[in-house]
């Protein structure tokens, strides 16, 4: 029983001290912030909301520092006492050991400070703002008094660079002049908004005036003095080359030029109503056609010279042309009397010989036009260039038929000596197999002579004909060459054959009693040769039972028949 009282009295200090401990932290922490509290800035606060006050203020400015004032009344009576007593009170109840509703204040009394801190920054901040746009707007005044002065001492130095402009730039000035007074008076009572309303617009007004200031004088020298000289200058050249007996695309090219000048007068009224744009596009309109109307003239002059000088140039190539196509047309009639002219070639050169006389036409015109003065000199260069490119083709591609056609009697000779040829070569080809006093041939060898031997007969047809198709000829050749080539493959073929196996078939002669199947086949092959005429047949049926009795044999007698062919061969032929 003792043990407990004792671990009682224990407990009950313990937390006694705990208490204390507690108690002594909570009241550090309200004493921290009635410190913070007293910190605050709030004397310099006072001082700049005084200076606000005393600023002359009007409009919503005012309305803006009354606010301002609202709350710092708001601060200064309310906030920053109710602060100080709520922490007096907090600490009172931590002396009294009311530990918890002073905890419960210390977070109150820290975020009441932490609101007047904000308040004051705010006040702060707003005070400083107010004080800068004062600032500001005085400044501007005075710039733009400045700016002013600037202006109207180059309006008045320099007004001879501004002409009718300067009347409405003068004026432009003065009505910023009254603004920026008005600015200043408003800036002066304080009324800051309305006062930085009107700035802007003061600002945008002057920016303006500046612009106009720097792009007015090159366009009123242009007006006042470069147009017109550049338009004297035209009027007096184009009247000196009309005279001259030049002439131009543009038949108006007088009115045009003299309109220039009413174009000028316009863009001069708009310059004095200060509508620049106009004035702008008038300039560059006007700059065009000037520097049009300059190379217009000098395109002619400079033309000139070239169609003179073009024109004895295009009457020779012109005669030489003609003389060419005469040449040529005459060597296509005599040519289409023998051979036909499947190109169209007589017909090119008839349609050559019509754009000649066109083009000999528009020669002619331009020529009378240049005596009676009355060309454009650039349109008739323009058609001499073309005439040129024109004739030139014609003479390359006249050139080329002449040269299409030229080798034609050449290729019926040719063609002649070609069939000659064959024939000849078609007379031994049978001349070969008659005197071989075969028993006859096969039918599809017979069937490829003939045909060989139509075309032959066919070729020689047409290249009798009155008037002959030398490239119909020139395909005949080539087909009967490629047909020949292979009957004489198919002759040799058959005499080969035909010799070696008469030569095989009497060589088995001496196998025949001692072997039944030399026999046998000896009389086949015989039949092959006798009845089929197919000797190639016959030769390997003979030639197969000779390799089998006497192994070769064949390939012994095939190598001695035709090293006695090429031996025997020339002299054949010389024969």
């Amino acid at each position: 029983m003792f043990r407990v009282l004792i671990g009682i009295i224990i407990l009950a200090i313990v937390i006694y001290a705990g208490v204390l401990i507690y108690q002594q932290v909570l009241i550090r922490k309200l004493k921290a912030v009635d410190q913070k509290r007293q910190a605050l800035d709030i004397d310099q606060l006072v001082q700049a909301v005084d200076q606000v006050k005393r600023m002359s203020l009007t409009g919503k400015t005012l309305e803006q520092v009354k606010a301002l004032v609202t709350d710092f009344q708001e601060l200064t009576d309310n906030r920053l006492p109710r602060l100080a007593k709520q922490t007096s009170q907090a600490i009172t109840a931590a002396k009294q050991y009311h530990v918890f509703a002073a905890q419960q204040a210390v977070g109150k009394a820290n975020e009441s400070l932490k609101v007047a801190q904000q308040a004051i920054d705010e006040l702060q901040a707003q005070v400083k703002s107010l004080k800068d746009l004062d600032t500001q707007h005085k400044e501007a005044v005075k710039s733009l008094e400045g700016k002013y002065q600037s202006l109207r001492k180059t309006l008045l130095a320099k007004n001879f660079m501004y002409g009718p402009a300067i009347d409405g730039l003068e004026g432009q000035l003065a009505q910023l002049e009254d603004d920026n007074d008005h600015f200043r008076e408003l800036t002066s009572q304080g009324d800051h908004e309305k006062a930085a309303e009107l700035l802007a617009q003061l600002q945008r007004d002057t920016d303006r005036l500046e612009e106009m200031i720097q792009q007015i004088p090159p366009l009123f020298k242009n007006i006042e003095t470069q147009f017109p000289d550049q338009i004297r200058e035209l009027q007096q050249g184009e009247q000196t080359l009309t005279a001259e007996g030049y002439k131009y695309p543009e038949a108006d090219l007088s009115e045009q030029i003299n309109a220039l000048t009413d174009q000028v007068a316009a863009s001069k009224t708009a310059l004095g109503d200060l509508d620049l744009d106009t004035v702008s596009q008038n300039d560059t309109a006007i700059a065009t056609k000037i520097d049009h109307f300059y190379d217009l003239m000098e395109q002619e002059m400079n033309a000139k010279p070239k169609a003179e000088a073009n024109l004895d140039y295009l009457a020779k190539f012109i005669a030489h042309a003609k003389n060419q196509n005469s040449l040529l047309l005459r060597e296509l009639e005599r040519l289409n009397l023998n051979y036909t002219l499947d190109h169209q070639e007589l017909e090119t050169a008839r349609g050559f010989r019509e754009q000649l006389r066109t083009i000999e036409g528009d020669y002619q015109s331009d020529v009378e036009r240049m005596h009676d003065q009355t060309a454009v000199m650039t349109q008739v260069v323009s058609r001499q260039e073309k005439q040129k490119q024109e004739m030139t083709q014609i003479e390359q591609q006249q050139q080329e038929i002449n040269d299409s056609v030229a080798g034609l009697a050449k290729e019926e000779q040719q063609a002649r000596e070609t069939l000659q040829q064959f024939e000849f070569e078609m007379h031994s080809i049978k001349r070969q197999v008659e005197n071989l006093n075969l028993p006859g041939a096969s039918k599809a060898y017979q069937d490829y002579y003939m045909v060989v031997s139509d075309e032959i007969k066919k070729l020689n047809e047409n290249i009798n004909q009155v008037q002959i198709n030398m490239e119909d000829i020139t395909k005949q050749l080539i087909m009967i060459q490629s047909d020949l080539d292979i009957l004489t493959e198919k002759t040799d073929d058959l005499v080969d054959s035909a010799l070696l196996a008469e030569q095989l078939i009497q060589y088995a002669n001496r196998y025949r009693l001692t072997h039944a199947e030399v026999a046998e086949a000896s009389q086949k092959a015989q039949q092959l040769f006798d009845n089929d005429f197919d000797y190639a047949k016959s030769l390997e049926t003979i030639a197969t039972v000779l390799d089998q009795v006497e192994p070769g044999s064949y390939k012994r007698l095939e190598d001695q028949y035709y090293q006695n062919k090429q031996t025997t061969t020339p002299a054949n032929e010389e024969a």
